[in-house]
């Protein structure tokens, strides 16, 4: 018999259909997923549990760790930035307090990161199903009674759909983002700690591109192996969609000392900044010099262990090759 599983939060009806496509059978679905997908009441059990995190900026997978496995290799096949961000065995105190689940071995927990893309293509799994809007689960966690309303706008007059779209990110993001007296860059590193904020002030703002200023401490610059003096600043330069951050690092009399363009999934820009992970690799340029690529075998490293796919690795190292002819 197909694996039962259990879906909560905000990613629902996009994991429904998904997972319906990929054979599985919808544990405890609500009313209104059944009503959605025309599914009959079940009182089955699920093997797996998968519910928002938190911030709903990901999801957790609960279950055995076979069935999450599995689980897993068809959400990266499906949403090319998924990535694990940690997974490990629940404890017997936890097992016990899981009532959704029922366990014939041990269970685990896995922590799994949405990127941009995958949040994209989230959207459209679940415009198959209901009228939706671009950025639907985006402006879910942003603003989601001004999105509930533009949704049910959509529905009654779908010519509207591109008018709308543009309008409930100018209101919800852009509009905020604009006037905030500061900026944060949620740079989110898989090994390390989740996520390292990096603050700034706006220098320019243009449409769906943020340029920022940030003042930094005594150190050496990432990837360019120089040291930072006093009077240093950076320009930041974050484009909504981007699959790459860029850096310029200046002197305290303006003077280029070098730039660092950081591989990440693609930006998502938020009222107080911007969302992104970090694949590890880099394209840096001391100036006066050609460009080149570094951190390769961290990006390997990734897949190796799991946390990315074969086929983000492989957007990845195309993003930084295409950077290696531009710049």
């Amino acid at each position: 018999m197909n694996k039962a599983i259990k879906i909560r939060g905000i990613y629902t009806t996009a994991f429904t259909r998904l997972f319906l496509d990929s054979d599985y059978r919808i544990a405890e679905p609500s009313p209104e997923i059944r009503q959605r997908f025309k599914l009959s009441p079940t009182a089955r059990a699920a093997d797996i549990l998968l519910k928002d995190r938190e911030d709903r900026q990901g999801v957790d997978i609960l279950g055995e760790p076979e069935g999450i496995s599995t689980l897993l290799k068809i959400i990266q096949e499906n949403l090319i930035d998924a990535t694990l961000m940690n997974i490990r065995p629940l404890d017997a105190e936890e097992t016990e307090t899981l009532e959704e689940l029922r366990p014939s071995g041990e269970l685990a927990r896995a922590w799994l990161e949405l990127g941009g893309a995958s949040k994209g293509k989230l959207d459209d799994l679940r415009s198959t199903v209901i009228p939706t809007l671009a950025r639907h689960h985006r402006l879910r966690i942003v603003q989601a009674a001004l999105l509930e309303k533009a949704e049910k706008r959509l529905e009654e007059r779908p010519e509207l759909k591109k008018k709308l779209e543009k309008e409930v990110f100018q209101e919800a993001i852009l509009f905020p983002l604009s006037k905030a007296a500061g900026i944060r860059l949620e740079h989110l590193k898989v090994r390390d700690k989740p996520v390292r904020p990096r603050e700034g002030v706006i220098w320019e703002a243009k449409e769906t591109r943020v340029l920022i200023k940030r003042s930094f401490s005594r150190g050496r610059y990432d990837g360019l192996d120089l040291p930072i003096e006093e009077g240093d600043y950076g320009l930041t330069e974050v484009q909504e969609g981007a699959w790459a951050v860029k850096h310029r690092y200046f002197s305290k009399d303006g003077k280029l000392k070098g730039e660092y363009f950081n591989i990440n999934t693609p930006v998502e820009l938020y009222p107080h900044g911007a969302r992104y992970i970090d694949l590890e690799i880099d394209v840096v340029r001391r100036a006066g010099e050609s460009p080149v690529i570094v951190d390769r075998e961290d990006l390997a490293l990734l897949v190796k262990e799991g946390k990315i796919s074969r086929k983000m690795e492989q957007k990845a190292m195309e993003t930084a090759e295409q950077l290696l002819k531009r710049i």
